[in-house]
């Protein structure tokens, strides 16, 4: 069953890897992923974010700063004991990761359906940002649908492990700003970097995927496609294919 509490699985290896997970979610979304890149060798830490780390009937606000400042403080503890450190980000987790990247040396960057924009419907009229930052400042929370699984039995185990039911939406306009900022930081990060993007996302736009790739000043890059996954893709149908992407970029000399 997965669950919602961070992890530390150690290894004797110089690399580590840390997790960072999606925006209202947990590290239940990568759970999956680092149990088996640890069978593989490495050492892996997921954390939980401010705002993200106790149940409740309603998501608490939290803002990107406060999510960012505890990346980075267990970003820090990994490098007193870690030559190399990679960072693995899913959804929000991706612009930490880039923002982190932008700042910090980073061995490698892999991104898994990364946020930048929020998936538009020609029937939404406007582009759901242009929602939220307007008749969206009315209310604090709106209820979550189900978890974008295609892979049903999955389903059901991040449905039980999920802390809540609802998205906090000063929490999704602050993951926004956050986005407009690293954007303009993308030329500048030469990270070697693999994005991850299922092309039937329905919560992101998956033309961030090729945006991130397109600007990015990385010579070494990948931007991978899943045909069959929805938003959650480290833990549904094509998973497997996810677990190996990841492990052999890792694991490939720079």
């Amino acid at each position: 069953m997965l669950s919602n509490k961070p992890f530390f699985l150690a290894n004797s290896q110089e690399h580590a890897c840390l997790l960072l997970h999606g925006l209202g979610g947990g590290v239940y979304e990568l759970e999956l992923l680092g149990q088996y890149l640890y069978q593989q060798g490495l050492t892996v830490q997921a954390i939980n974010y401010p705002g993200h780390d106790h149940p409740s009937l309603e998501m608490p606000t939290s803002c990107w700063e406060d999510w960012y400042e505890h990346v980075l403080e267990n970003y820090q503890n990994l490098t007193q004991r870690y030559a190399s450190i990679s960072v693995i980000g899913f959804s929000t987790g991706c612009p930490l990761g880039l923002y982190l990247a932008s700042a910090h040396s980073i061995q490698r960057l892999v991104l898994l359906s990364p946020f930048m924009s929020i998936k538009y419907e020609w029937y939404y009229l406007f582009p759901p940002e242009a929602y939220l930052f307007s008749i969206g400042q009315l209310t604090n929370n709106v209820p979550r649908l189900r978890l974008p699984i295609k892979d049903k039995k999955m389903r059901v185990e991040a449905e039980q492990a999920k802390l809540f039911s609802s998205f906090n939406l000063p929490s999704v306009r602050s993951a926004l700003r956050l986005i407009e900022q690293v954007k303009s930081k993308l030329p500048a990060i030469k990270v070697p970097t693999l994005i991850i993007q299922p092309s039937q996302d329905t919560v992101v736009d998956p033309r961030g995927a090729q945006y991130i790739y397109d600007a990015l000043g990385s010579s070494i890059k990948k931007l991978y496609w899943l045909q069959e996954s929805d938003h959650i893709s480290p833990l549904d149908l094509e998973r497997d294919k996810v677990f190996t992407q990841v492990y052999e970029f890792l694991r490939t000399e720079v």
